[in-house]
C-alpha cells in the first residue's frame, strides 16, 4: 500500500483549550506532504503565509495525490487540518470530500474508544521515536519543548527552518505509524497511568468508514467523551457523494456520517438535530 501523511502548520495562534474557530482565520504558513516512495516531504510555504491561490493548488495536490492511489493519512486531520484549509482555500466541498475519503488514525481511536489520543503516545507505542521537540534556531541556540503552539511565532521571526524541521518530524514518523498499523493492525499507547493499551485495527477505515462504528461505552471515563459531530461541523451538504439511507433515524452521535445527505430533506433534519444537540449540552 501506499501511503502519504499530510500537516500543516498555521500562522496564527489559538488559546490552549480553546477552539481554533474562536480565533479563525488562522491561515496556513507551511504544510508538508510525506509520500512512503519518497526519502523527503514535500513542503508548501510562504511568508507570512500560503495565499488563497496556494492554498487552493494545495488542495489540488492533494487530489492528484489520492488519484494516483495514495492512501492519505492524518492525525487529526478531519477536525483540524482539513478544516483549516477549507477556510483558507475556499474549497469546503473539496476538503470535505479528501477529509471522508483519508484515514485519520486518532480518529479511529477516538471513534472506537470514546477518547482522544496524541501521536506522540502512538509512535512510542509503535517503537518509533517521537516527534522532534527541540530545534535550531537562526543564531544557533537550541529551543527545547518545541510544539506546534510555538510555530506560528517562530515564523511569524523568520525560523523557518526551525518550523519545517519540526513538520518534517510529524509526517516522516506519521508515514511510519500508517505502515506500522497496517501491517501490525493495531494502534498501541501507553495509558496516563501507565499500562500498556492496544486497539485491534483490522483494516485502515476511511473517516467516512468510521461512523458506522457503533458508540463506545464511556461509563469508564471521569471526562466527556468525544462528540463526533465536532469532527465534521465544518464541512457543507455533499449531495450525490453518499449512499441512500437506512430506513430508521436514530441519535445524532450514531448517525453515519451524511449518509442520508442526497436527500435534502434529511439534510435539513440532519443540521436541526445536531443544533439541538449542541444546545442540550450548553
Amino acid at each position: 500500500m501506499k501511503f502519504a501523511a499530510f500537516d500543516l502548520e498555521i500562522a496564527k495562534a489559538f488559546p490552549d483549550g480553546g477552539h481554533w474557530k474562536d480565533s479563525a482565520p488562522l491561515g496556513i504558513t507551511c504544510a508538508a506532504l510525506a509520500l512512503s516512495d519518497a526519502d523527503e516531504p514535500r513542503f508548501f510555504h510562504a511568508a507570512p503565509q500560503l495565499s488563497r491561490a496556494a492554498c487552493g493548488e494545495l488542495v489540488r495536490e492533494l487530489q492528484r495525490v489520492v488519484n494516483d492511489g495514495y492512501t492519505l493519512v492524518t492525525w487529526n486531520g478531519t477536525a483540524f487540518d482539513f478544516a483549516v484549509l477549507a477556510e483558507e482555500s475556499d474549497l469546503p466541498r473539496e476538503c470535505a470530500e479528501l477529509a471522508l475519503a483519508h484515514v485519520d488514525l486518532m480518529l479511529i481511536v477516538t471513534f472506537k474508544r470514546g477518547h482522544y489520543l496524541g501521536l506522540q503516545k502512538a509512535l512510542l507505542g509503535a517503537g518509533i521515536t517521537g516527534k522532534l521537540q527541540a530545534v535550531t534556531l537562526n543564531d544557533g541556540t537550541r529551543l527545547y519543548e518545541m510544539s506546534g503552539k510555538h510555530a506560528p511565532e517562530l515564523w511569524a521571526k523568520g525560523e523557518y527552518n526551525a518550523v519545517l524541521s519540526y513538520l518534517r518530524e510529524d509526517v516522516m514518523p506519521l508515514l511510519q505509524l500508517a505502515n506500522i498499523v497496517w501491517q501490525t493492525k493495531q494502534i498501541r499507547w501507553t495509558s496516563n497511568q501507565g499500562k500498556p493499551a492496544a486497539l485491534a485495527v483490522e483494516k485502515l477505515w476511511c473517516v467516512r468508514e468510521c461512523f458506522a462504528f457503533p458508540l463506545p461505552d464511556t461509563a469508564w471515563m471521569k471526562t466527556e467523551p468525544a462528540q463526533r459531530e465536532k469532527f465534521v461541523e465544518w464541512m457543507p451538504p455533499l449531495d450525490g457523494y453518499f449512499p441512500p439511507p437506512a430506513p430508521a433515524q436514530r441519535d445524532v452521535r450514531e448517525l453515519p456520517l451524511f449518509a442520508y445527505a442526497a436527500e435534502s430533506a434529511y439534510w435539513r433534519a440532519f443540521r436541526a438535530a445536531l443544533r439541538a444537540h449542541k444546545e442540550q449540552r450548553k
